[in-house]
C-alpha cells in the first residue's frame, strides 16, 4: 500500500488530507481533520452506485429521467454544434455558462463564456457571499475579516452574528472559536440558540431580517454614551454627522419592538461591546445578506467596527488584504472591455462592478420573459435548481430552453432537464491550482495532482470546457485541450520560487499580504491600521458612512433600515395565512449545501429534514415531535419532520436547505430581491406549519 498528499473539496476550506492507496492505485481511505465528517465521504462519493460515469442524451421528456449512453466525442460535438446554431441566430450572449459547485474549474468555464462572447457567466456567488464583499468595499473600500481559521489571541469582545462555528468553521468542535474563552466577553445574535449562545454574556434572539435595525440600536447607545472612537470618526470617516440624525429614531425601545428582543439586553450588548477592546464582530457569509434588505443590514452590522475603532487593528476586524495569487486566466478583462452589459448589470449595476460575474438570480426571468436579457441555452456545471428561490420555477425555465447540458456526479432535478449531462471527476481524480484565501494577512497555495484515476469515463470538468474551446475553434486559446498546460499558465503569475514550491510540496506554501511589511518599512511596528499608510480606497478616501456610490446609483448612502419585503409587519394580509417567520440555511458540520444528503455516513447523523418549531407554535397546531409537517408558503408546500425546541425563537421556524426532496427554496420568494445586490430572501420570508396527514 501506498498514500499520497491531496487536497479535500467537500467545503471551500481545502484542507490537506491524505489518500491510502492499494496495490491497484485504488483510494481506500482519507485521513483529514479528524472532527470532520464531511472529509471521508470523498471516497462514498467516487464509488457511489448513482454517480454518473459515461456521457448521456436525454431520449424522453424533460424531467423525465430518461436518457441513454453516448460518446463523448457525440456529446462535445452536440454541445458545440447546438452552442454556435444559437450564436448565428440569436447571438453569443443568449448562452449562459454557469459554475456552481466545485469552483475549481471556474477559470476555464469563464475563458469559455468569453471566448465565445458571452458576457453571462454566472455563478453560485449570486445569491452566497459576495454582497458582503460589495457592502464592504462600498463601505470601507477594503474587504474585512469576518470569518477566520485563525482567532485572533488579542480579542477581548466577540460578537457572533447569525453565525455558528460548531456547524459552518472547520475544525468545528475543537475550533478556536467554538468555545469563550475566560478573559474574552460573548455576545451573541442569532433566531436560533447555539451552543455559543448559551454560554454568551448577552444572547439576543433576533426576527430574522431585522439585523439592520438591531445594528442601528447598537449605534443609538453607542453615540447616545460617548462610547464611540470619536478621534477616528472624526478623522477617517465621512457622512458621520447624517448617520447620526439618522440613528436617533432607532432608540432601545423602538429596535426592541422591530427586532423582538429586549430593551435591557439590548442595552447590555451595545455597551460590552462598545467598552471592551479590541472587540471583533464574526459574521457568516450569508446570514445577514440573504434578505430583500440586506445589504444595508451588512453595511449597519460592519460599521460597528468603525465607530468603537475596532476596525483594521489586532483583535479586531482586519483588512482582508490581497495576497499572491496565480494569474487570471478568465478573460474578464476582455469581457468588460468588449462585451456587452452581462446579466444584472442593467438592474445591480453596484454589485457587477465589484464581483465578475453576471447576477444569476435573474436567469430564470432571463429564459422565461427575456429580461433583462434573452437567454436561450445553458452549459453548467454542478447546477441545483434547489440554489434558486422559487425553485419550481426556476425547474420550469430549465424545461424551457431550446439548449442545455451539464456537467455532475449525480443526477438532481436540474440535470434532469438537460439535454446533454457530462459525468464529473471528483476532486480525487483531477488536478488543480488552489489558492485559498486564509486569514486576513495569510493564505496557502497548493497544486493538487490527482490522487486516482477517474471512474468510468468522467473527466475534470475544467478539461470538458478546454475540450469544449477547441471544438468551438479556439485551440489556440484553450491550450489544444491540455488541462495541466491552463494550470501552468496561471501558475505564471507567481513568482518563480513560489511557484516550484506550489509544484514540488504538495502539502502547499503559505503566502503572506505585502501590506505587512509595508506598514513596517514605514514606521508602523504594530502592522495593524493599514489606513494610516494608504487611507481607505473609497471616492471621500474615509470610511463611507453614506455611500456617495450607492446615491449616484439611486439607492439610500446611509444604511437605511427597511422592513423585510414579507413580514408580520410590512404585509400583515399575506401574515394571516401564514403568520409564521420562515428562516433557513443554518450551517450543519455533515452537510455542506445540497452536496451530500445522499451518502450513508452523513445521512445518518441527520437522517430526515427537520423543521424546528417552537413548542407554543408546535401546541397550537397540535404538532408533537417527529411528526411529518407540512410547510407552505404562497409559493408552494414542502413535507418535513417536526423537531419541537426552544431553540427557536417563538414565531420563527427553520428549515434546512439543499435537501431535494424536502426543498426549503420551493418556498421562498423570488420577486424580492434585495435591490443594491440582486440576492434572494431566503432568511426572511412567510409561511404556515401544519399536520401531515
Amino acid at each position: 500500500m501506498s498514500s499520497v498528499i491531496s487536497t479535500c473539496y467537500e467545503c471551500d476550506a481545502n484542507c490537506p488530507i491524505r489518500v491510502e492507496l492499494d496495490d491497484q492505485g485504488e483510494a481506500i481511505a482519507v485521513q483529514g481533520p479528524p472532527e470532520c465528517p464531511r472529509c471521508v465521504v470523498q471516497l462514498e462519493r467516487r464509488n457511489h452506485p448513482e454517480r454518473l460515469l459515461y456521457p448521456l442524451k436525454r431520449i424522453g421528456p424533460r424531467g423525465s429521467g430518461r436518457f441513454e449512453r453516448i460518446s463523448w466525442d457525440e456529446a462535445l460535438d452536440t454541445i458545440a454544434e447546438r452552442l454556435l446554431e444559437i450564436r448565428e441566430h440569436h447571438g453569443a450572449p443568449a448562452v449562459a455558462f454557469f459554475a456552481g459547485y466545485t469552483k475549481e474549474a471556474r477559470p476555464q468555464l469563464q475563458r469559455l463564456a468569453h471566448a465565445f462572447g458571452s458576457p453571462n457567466y454566472l455563478t453560485e456567488s449570486g445569491c452566497c457571499f459576495s454582497a458582503t464583499l460589495v457592502a464592504e468595499k462600498v463601505t470601507f473600500g477594503y474587504r474585512i475579516k469576518t470569518t477566520s481559521t485563525v482567532p485572533s489571541p488579542k480579542t477581548r469582545c466577540h460578537l457572533f452574528w447569525s453565525t455558528n462555528p460548531r456547524g459552518s468553521i472547520p475544525l468545528f468542535e475543537s475550533h478556536g472559536l467554538a468555545d469563550p474563552k475566560p478573559d474574552r466577553r460573548l455576545i451573541v445574535v442569532d433566531p436560533r440558540r447555539t451552543p455559543l449562545a448559551e454560554r454568551a454574556d448577552v444572547f439576543l434572539q433576533i426576527r430574522p431580517g431585522t439585523d439592520g435595525a438591531l445594528a442601528l440600536g447598537f449605534h443609538h447607545l453607542i453615540v447616545a454614551n460617548g462610547w464611540q472612537d470619536q478621534e477616528f470618526l472624526d478623522q477617517w470617516c465621512d457622512g458621520v454627522e447624517a448617520f447620526c440624525d439618522y440613528i436617533a429614531e432607532f432608540t432601545p425601545e423602538r429596535v426592541a419592538e422591530i427586532c423582538g428582543v429586549r430593551a435591557d439586553d439590548l442595552g447590555a450588548a451595545a455597551e460590552i461591546f462598545a467598552t471592551t477592546k479590541p472587540a471583533q464582530i464574526t459574521l457568516s457569509p450569508t446570514a445577514t445578506v440573504q434578505h430583500s434588505n440586506g445589504f444595508q443590514n451588512h453595511r449597519a452590522v460592519i460599521l460597528l467596527s468603525a465607530v468603537t475603532g475596532n476596525l483594521d487593528r489586532e483583535g479586531g476586524n482586519r483588512f482582508f488584504n490581497d495576497k499572491v495569487l496565480p494569474k487570471p486566466i478568465d478573460l474578464f478583462d476582455h469581457c468588460r472591455q468588449h462585451l456587452p452589459p452581462r446579466i444584472g448589470e442593467e438592474v445591480y449595476p453596484v454589485w457587477t462592478k465589484y464581483w465578475p460575474a453576471g447576477q444569476s438570480m435573474l436567469l430564470p426571468d432571463c429564459i422565461l420573459e427575456g429580461r433583462p436579457q434573452r437567454v436561450r441555452a445553458l452549459l453548467a456545471m454542478g447546477i441545483n435548481t434547489a440554489m434558486w428561490p422559487n425553485s419550481k420555477r426556476m425547474e420550469r425555465a430549465l424545461a424551457s430552453l431550446e439548449f442545455f447540458a451539464v456537467s455532475d456526479f449525480l443526477h438532481n432535478p436540474a440535470t434532469l432537464q438537460a439535454d446533454i449531462v457530462l459525468p464529473a471527476a471528483t476532486n480525487l481524480e483531477r488536478s488543480a491550482l488552489i489558492a485559498y484565501p486564509g486569514c486576513a494577512y495569510q493564505g496557502e497555495l497548493r497544486y493538487r495532482r490527482a490522487a486516482v484515476r477517474p471512474r468510468g469515463e468522467a473527466r475534470p470538468d475544467a478539461e470538458i470546457f478546454l475540450a469544449l474551446g477547441v471544438r468551438l475553434g479556439m485551440a489556440d486559446l484553450f491550450w489544444n485541450g491540455d488541462l495541466e498546460a491552463s494550470w501552468a499558465e496561471a501558475a505564471q503569475g507567481l513568482p518563480e520560487e513560489i511557484r516550484r514550491q506550489v509544484y514540488d510540496n504538495p502539502e502547499g506554501v503559505t503566502v503572506y499580504a505585502q501590506a505587512i511589511e509595508d506598514l513596517v518599512e514605514h514606521g508602523f511596528l504594530d502592522a495593524d491600521r493599514l489606513y494610516r499608510l494608504r487611507g481607505f480606497p473609497t471616492p471621500s478616501g474615509k470610511v463611507e458612512f453614506d455611500s456617495s456610490e450607492l446615491r449616484a446609483a439611486g439607492h439610500d448612502g446611509l444604511p437605511v433600515y427597511r422592513e423585510p419585503a414579507e413580514s408580520p409587519l410590512s404585509t400583515p394580509e399575506i401574515a394571516q395565512g401564514y403568520p409564521l417567520v420562515l428562516t433557513s440555511g443554518a450551517r450543519t458540520k455533515f452537510f455542506t449545501h445540497s452536496q451530500h444528503q445522499r451518502f450513508p455516513s452523513l445521512r445518518q447523523a441527520i437522517p430526515y429534514p427537520l423543521v424546528e418549531i417552537h413548542p407554543l407554535d408546535a401546541a397550537a397546531r397540535g404538532i408533537e415531535e417527529g411528526d411529518w409537517v407540512i410547510v407552505r408558503s404562497p409559493r408552494g408546500r414542502v413535507r418535513f419532520k417536526a423537531r419541537v425546541t426552544e431553540a427557536i425563537k417563538q414565531g420563527v421556524v427553520h428549515c434546512p436547505h439543499g435537501w431535494n426532496e424536502a426543498n426549503v427554496n420551493e418556498l421562498t420568494a423570488d420577486q424580492h430581491l434585495d435591490p443594491i445586490s440582486g440576492f434572494p430572501p431566503f432568511k426572511s420570508s412567510l409561511c404556515q406549519v401544519e399536520r401531515a396527514a
